[in-house]
Formats: C-alpha cells, structure tokens, sequence
C-alpha cells in the first residue's frame, strides 16, 4: 500500500474516530446535529477501514467484517476517547459511556485480529478484568467531578444560588418559588428571552439550557456590578473561573439552574463572561416590577 493510501486511510480512520469523539462529548443523544456529526463519523472511519484492508495483500475484510465490526469498533472508540476527553464537563455521561466504549472496541479488535490466535475463554477472562478496572476507575472519577460538572460560579449579590446548593445559600425551598423561566444560552451570543420581567419579592426558578457547541454562563446583578467584573475580566492575572451564588455555568448540551429571590424593583442584568462571549452581546436585562 502507497504512502498516500495509508495516509488517506488513517485520516478517514482517526477522523471518524474524532467525529464520534466530538458527537459524544456536546450530547449526541440530544442534539440532532451531533447524530448527523456521529453519522458522518462511522462513515469516515468505516471508508479508512474498508480503502486500508482492501489494499493489503496479507488480510483482506469483506464488506460484513467492515460494516459489522468497523461500525463497533469507531462507536466504542468514540465513546471510549469522548468520554475521557469531557470527563470533567459531563461525568454523568462519561461514567457509563467510557466503559461501554471500552468494552466495544475490546470485542470488535478480537472479532477482526484475534478469533483465530485467542481463545473464548481467554478473551471472557481478560474482558471481564479490563472492564471491570475500568468501570470501577470510572466510577471513581465520577465520585469527584460529579458535583462540579458545570463549574457553577458567580459573585455575591442578593439571593441566588446554583442548583446544588438553591436551598442553603437562600432559604428558599420549594414551596417560595413561584415561578420557573427557562433561559436558553446559545453560540450566537444571545440569551432567549434576553429581556423578560418579575416581580418584587417573588422567587424564580431560572433554568438555563445551554443549547450550544461550547461553555456559557448566566450572571445576574446590577449594571455596575457587571460592568465592573466586564473590566477585571480583561485583566491578564484575572481568573475566569470564580465562585459565588449569583452565577451558574453551564457546559455545552447541559442544563443549570438558579434560584433568585427579587427583593428591590428596578432593573437587574444579564451577562456571560466566557472570553468574548459580553463583548459579542451575550446579555440582558430583567425589569423587577414593584
């Protein structure tokens, strides 16, 4: 095989892989345009798989072993890389899928290589070891980044809080809520609504969906407070990541949640302080009736 089938091959190979990859870490499940990015995955890798077995004179796959097994194998790669990659983004979906790709690659490599060099026996004793190292490492990762996937954060003003810790941070239980509004955080920059309305001494259930390919956040306080945080955000020693009860970050294709308690009429504001994301327009304003 030339030089430059091999390279072809191994970029249709490894680029499937990384499509799948990406399809799993921004919710593959959720999104349609990551089933049409995982789509496109398979076939890549199985178009690598199939052009790099066909013109080798040693080891030839029909077109069953490429479907078949080069199906499985770029799937539990995907999930296997994707999931280690955005462990600390979304441990609630790498727990299971790091192992589950693991597990994937493992029968799909000794149905293409190994059947006729390794005995059943052999492969149930190994994949049972593996996997169960694996899962248990996985769970254990899951343990310490569970409670901070999303990275909630903010600065301190009124009484807010994330969605772990709503009810010790304001008071506030269930039944002082009176309402919930759902907030959609998008890679256009904008909020949706970006512009809505409360009422003084109400508490709010602020739901934020982030329905884009990269992080945002939701900020909330008075125009001077973000005006200032805009300004020590641009700082060189300033770190982005800070915590309070006022702010909730939200990774891609995840959801977060803020509990605000609106004490004073007037006008509160908006804002996302990822790099770039303020100064693209990504804010807003909320009108506190009296």
């Amino acid at each position: 095989m030339s030089f430059a089938t091999t390279h072809t091959a191994t970029l249709l190979k490894y680029g499937g892989i990384s499509f799948i990859a990406g399809a799993v870490n921004h919710g593959m499940f959720s999104e349609s345009r990551s089933l049409i990015t995982a789509a496109f995955g398979v076939c890549f890798y199985l178009l690598g798989s199939w052009l790099e077995m066909r013109l080798q004179d040693t080891q030839r796959l029909s077109w069953a072993d490429v479907l078949g097994v080069g199906i499985v194998s770029s799937i539990g790669l995907g999930f296997f890389t994707g999931g280690l990659q955005h462990f600390p983004d979304s441990p609630d979906r790498s727990v299971w899928a790091v192992p589950l790709g693991f597990a994937l690659s493992l029968l799909a490599m000794y149905y293409m290589d190994w059947r006729t060099r390794m005995s059943v026996n052999r492969l149930i004793t190994y994949a049972l070891f593996s996997i169960a190292v694996v899962s248990a490492c996985s769970a254990l990762a899951w343990t310490q980044l569970v409670g901070q996937a999303g990275d909630g954060h903010g600065h301190s003003h009124g009484e807010a809080a994330s969605k772990q810790d709503a009810h010790n941070s304001t008071g506030a239980s269930a039944e002082t809520i009176t309402r919930t509004v759902t907030v959609t955080l998008s890679d256009d920059m904008r909020f949706t609504p970006a512009n809505w309305q409360a009422t003084s001494g109400e508490t709010v259930r602020i739901q934020l969906v982030n329905a884009g390919k990269v992080r945002h956040e939701f900020i909330i306080g008075t125009e001077a407070e973000l005006q200032a945080h805009a300004e020590e955000m641009k700082k060189p020693n300033s770190g982005h990541h800070h915590h309070a009860s006022n702010a909730v970050s939200v990774a891609a294709g995840t959801r977060g949640e803020l509990v605000w308690t609106f004490t004073d009429a007037g006008v509160l504001h908006i804002a996302c302080f990822e790099p770039g994301h303020y100064d693209a327009g990504m804010r807003g304003t909320i009108s506190v009736l009296p």
